[in-house]
């Protein structure tokens, strides 16, 4: 790539480390104190598992004004003022960019071809969700390890082609209990990474991420970032024409969900938003999303061969803000409207708005041409795959119940919704 590069040095059996600077030996150290000179320095960890307040609210009959809410919240509404700010053409070999469709929604994952004279494509994606470190550390890796892997096979990766890299962001790191919830997230990388086949290559920490000082009555206060963990992959894909995006693209194919909706709510926007209309604060809960490693490797395994064959028209991986959030960010980037039908999600909530706005791991929003239903199907083999409505032709977005409308809305109104909130950035 016309980068400068000189040779100043080879690897050697000497077994030490020796650097000149011109006639000058500046270093002259062996390997092995180099390497083990340090001796280990002993660090006590405690891990105690928090129980929260378990948030009872009525569930309403419509949904439709919260899933604007949902839209509207910072973690979820559009950051396309960032993405603008960056040059992500790639010197002319973006396939996926940051914003996708006609509706310009930001995506989870990006394409790149980084070899103009070949179709193979490189993609990038991440997952983060520090909201879940308030309940356990192990299960806010875990979800970002599994986010950012569904996000990357979404867009066309192949699992077996994927790497992941690290960036912790820590606080307070010399208390036992901030150690135990890092050891804890650092079990929940050896044990995911492992499973999934996906090795760390790289990665970053940034420990004692606190503030010290005074609160307004000049007491002392100490306010610390969540633990959190950004999990990002680097993937390869055979052909990059293949490539899906996340929008929609004719009026009258299939819309399907992929995998299982289960009561994990501890820690989601939903009860975060909850919390705040009804007591000022954020409900966290205690129901943290699970990872099924296993359940989840035939899933994304079975979605690569189909995207690969074809048989995908779009797709979104679903997690910050749940399924709705997930459709309805599909729909406002296609601009086309959606009819959805509540009752055939394979689902294990009691409550329509749990169902909507659960954040279980492992499921993916797809939409199919109805000639390729009975291949894609088959495709998919033994996984969960339910076909759960259309896309409409007009603005019309609906979720029904039992033929009741829970979400009754347009594609304009939630267009707006979903870019208010950082319009005038």
């Amino acid at each position: 790539r016309g980068v400068e590069a000189t040779v100043i040095g080879q690897f050697t059996n000497s077994g030490r480390c020796i650097v000149n600077y011109g006639e000058n030996r500046v270093m002259d150290v062996g390997m092995e104190f180099l390497h083990n000179g340090l001796p280990p320095r002993p660090l006590k960890t405690t891990f105690t598992r928090k129980t929260h307040e378990e948030p009872n609210f009525e569930s309403l009959d419509d949904l439709t004004e919260s899933l604007h809410g949902m839209l509207r919240r910072q973690n979820i509404a559009s950051f396309k003022f960032i993405s603008q700010q960056y040059d992500h053409e790639v010197q002319g070999g973006s396939v996926i960019k940051p914003l996708q469709g006609r509706g310009r929604v930001n995506g989870d994952a990006t394409v790149i071809r980084p070899l103009l004279n070949s179709y193979r494509g490189i993609v990038l994606s991440h997952g983060i969700n520090p909201s879940y470190s308030d309940i356990d550390t192990y299960d806010m890796a875990a979800c970002a390890i599994d986010t950012a892997i569904r996000n990357a096979v979404a867009t066309g990766a192949d699992l077996e082609h994927l790497a992941l890299l690290d960036n912790f962001c820590w606080c307070s790191s010399n208390e036992f209990e901030r150690l135990g919830q890092l050891k804890r997230a650092c079990q929940a990388c050896y044990d995911y990474a492992t499973e999934f086949g996906t090795p760390f290559i790289s990665g970053k920490d940034s420990m004692f991420n606190d503030f010290k000082g005074f609160d307004q009555n000049e007491n002392p206060t100490k306010i610390s970032v969540l633990p959190t963990l950004l999990v990002s992959t680097i993937g390869v894909m055979k052909d990059a024409r293949k490539a899906v995006s996340i929008d929609p693209k004719f009026e009258g194919d299939l819309v399907y969900v992929l995998g299982f909706t289960h009561n994990e709510l501890g820690g989601s926007e939903y009860f975060a938003m909850k919390g705040e209309q009804e007591r000022g604060k954020k409900y966290i809960g205690n129901s943290a999303p699970r990872v099924d490693a296993e359940l989840n490797i035939g899933m994304y395994k079975a979605f690569s061969k189909v995207a690969e064959e074809g048989l995908v028209a779009s797709a979104i991986s679903v997690h910050r803000g749940g399924l709705a959030t997930a459709l309805a960010k599909s729909a406002i980037a296609g601009q086309l409207g959606m009819d959805v039908d509540l009752e055939k999600v394979p689902s294990y909530c009691t409550r329509e708005d749990f169902t909507l706005y659960s954040e279980s791991q492992g499921r993916l929003v797809v939409t199919v041409n109805p000639e390729n239903r009975e291949r894609f199907e088959t495709a998919m083999g033994q996984n969960m795959v339910a076909m759960v409505g259309k896309i409409r032709g007009d603005n019309q977005f609906r979720i029904t119940q039992k033929g009741r409308k829970v979400v009754d809305t347009t594609i304009d109104r939630m267009t707006e919704s979903y870019k208010s909130t950082f319009r005038d950035y």
